[in-house]
């Protein structure tokens, strides 16, 4: 996943100033958001064009919601036509109707657009007019319609059953890639069809500058795959409890609260983007501890069918080991993914190493009078060893067979035992948890 937004990251950096101006408004005047203070022409401009848009009829104004939350804006330090022109500018640079709808299309990927072309079809007439579901809306398609009516029936029956549910598990993610591109697609055609001869609105962030539709277009990306991966988790857990319909039950839920927000952002962009930030803040916050879960189960899972579907895999490519510890571990937390190897040069024993993008490689060293050893097991394998009075435990997959494990153990000189692992209550706990 990181190297993908690196790419498009990249990709956006580097885009042509067509594909940069303009966002999800057709008619929007750009703006330099970098200026510190708006001229008074171009207040007027703004507050004449903000009261005469037939839009701000059918949506939320905010300069209503602002004076009933905090009173009049007739004061000193805030008056009406700098809201109103700061109103204008939200409005013309399409943040609502960009980050309007991303919750819904994180939860359901398929669906969401399914149901954003049908607002655009056949939705009332209170809905809103944004580039999606206006008259000349992207999405304004039957065919569209009935493509992604399609995919969602193929993507969600699937996840009904828990026999099934893998096999829809293993293509959420590039659900949720093809409609991140989707979205980037209607992006661009629409900064294709407005006007290229007005500069673009740029950021300014120390010696980074980016256009402001390139920053939207990023925070998008971010927003659509951290949502979508702590919806990903929950789902993993729901097909681990043995309960039979939970399945079901989770996807039903999931796909009405798709529904229900989509029918909010028909409504009011503006309310719809509040939702959609206060959705991505929570998600922001459990992400790092669903993230190292995520590693966990997937490695545990999908190493053994991966190792026999392409035999490479199977093979080691170095003397090292990919490892998950257990509980916390020095300077890493629990179920933190790290590559266990031999400390030739430092001739101390075994070092864990964690690779970050980025920042510095955190390292742990492990003493050679720790007597660490190597278990065999059903599900997964395990390392453990004793530092201090604590025993430790590293767990990894089934990747390599047992031949293999036992020459790769040599090089690492690690003692291989016989002994089958059993494990009570509070360890498969900590296993899973």
């Amino acid at each position: 996943m990181k190297r993908i937004l690196c790419l498009l990251f990249f990709l956006f950096a580097i885009s042509p100033p067509s594909f940069q101006r303009g966002g999800f408004a057709q008619n929007a005047d750009p703006v330099l958001a970098n200026n510190s203070k708006a001229t008074a022409s171009a207040q007027d401009s703004a507050v004449e064009e903000f009261s005469n848009t037939e839009e701000s009829e059918q949506n939320a104004d905010p300069q209503v919601l602002i004076e009933e939350l905090v009173g009049p804006l007739d004061t000193d330090s805030i008056d009406a036509e700098t809201i109103a022109a700061t109103s204008g500018w939200i409005h013309a640079s399409g943040l609502t109707e960009l980050l309007g709808p991303l919750t819904p299309l994180a939860l359901s990927p398929f669906f969401g657009v399914t149901c954003l072309s049908a607002i655009s079809l056949w939705g009332p007439e209170w809905a809103s007019s944004s580039p999606m579901l206006g008259a000349n809306g992207a999405l304004r398609s039957e065919t569209i319609f009935i493509i992604f009516l399609v995919l969602t029936i193929i993507s969600s029956v699937p996840r009904f059953t828990k026999v099934s549910k893998p096999l829809a598990q293993a293509a959420d993610r590039l659900e949720a890639y093809a409609v991140i591109i989707i979205l980037l697609v209607i992006k661009m055609t629409t900064a294709m069809e407005t006007p290229g001869d007005e500069p673009a609105a740029m950021l300014k962030m120390g010696v980074l500058s980016m256009s402001f539709d390139t920053f939207l277009a990023i925070a998008m990306i971010f927003n659509i795959l951290i949502i979508n991966s702590v919806k990903f988790f929950f789902e993993f857990l729901a097909w681990l409890t043995p309960i039979p319909f939970l399945d079901a039950l989770f996807e039903l839920c999931n796909k009405t609260l798709c529904l229900g927000l989509m029918a909010i952002y028909a409504f009011s962009p503006t309310l719809a983007t509040i939702i959609n930030l206060a959705f991505f803040v929570v998600a922001l916050i459990m992400f790092r501890w669903i993230y190292r879960r995520t590693l966990f189960y997937r490695s545990m899972v999908l190493d053994p069918v991966l190792a026999r579907l392409w035999p490479p895999y199977a093979k080691p490519q170095n003397a090292e080991l990919v490892v998950f510890n257990r509980t916390e571990l020095g300077n890493f937390a629990a179920k933190s993914r790290l590559r266990l190897m031999y400390c030739e040069e430092k001739s101390a024993g075994w070092i864990l190493q964690e690779s970050r993008w980025w920042l510095p490689q955190r390292e742990h060293i492990i003493e050679r009078n720790t007597g660490i050893k190597m278990h065999l097991g059903w599900i997964m394998h395990s390392v453990k060893f004793n530092s201090g009075d604590k025993e430790h435990c590293l767990t990894f997959s089934r990747r390599y067979n047992e031949e293999t494990l036992r020459t790769l153990a040599e090089k690492l000189g690690i003692a291989m035992t016989t002994d089958a692992v059993e494990h009570n209550d509070a360890e498969r706990a900590l296993e899973f948890g």
